[in-house]
């Protein structure tokens, strides 16, 4: 199936897929600790004879917790390929500005 559609809408399409699924990766890298403090506060609160290593422990040993990294390892290869389609469409242009160039250059020479 050809796209009659322009290279440049099709570079900022990718473009712009690649800045909304890394933005969203960044926000979940950027509360990561946050969200680490607040369960071991909340574990804290919870069972106050714990100590703050064993809250830590529980919370980095926790399905919770890893079901949060796991989360964040997803976003991010998902902004990490979308930044490779917005490469792909990039060489895609470039590699048809320099095929148009060429049957130019091969149509002057025929002449």
């Amino acid at each position: 199936m050809s796209n009659h559609r322009p290279p440049s809408e099709l570079y900022r399409e990718a473009a712009q897929t690649w800045v909304t699924l890394d933005a969203a990766a960044r926000v979940l890298e950027n509360t990561k600790s946050a969200i680490y403090s607040q369960k071991v506060l909340n574990l804290l609160a919870e069972f106050p004879h714990y100590s703050v290593a064993k809250a830590e422990l529980k919370v980095k040993g926790s399905d919770a917790w890893l079901a949060h990294l796991d989360a964040i390892d997803r976003a991010r290869t998902k902004a990490n390929e979308a930044r490779i389609q917005v490469d792909v469409a990039r060489m895609q242009a470039m590699e048809q500005n320099s095929k148009e160039a060429y049957e130019r250059q091969e149509l002057r020479m025929v002449r």
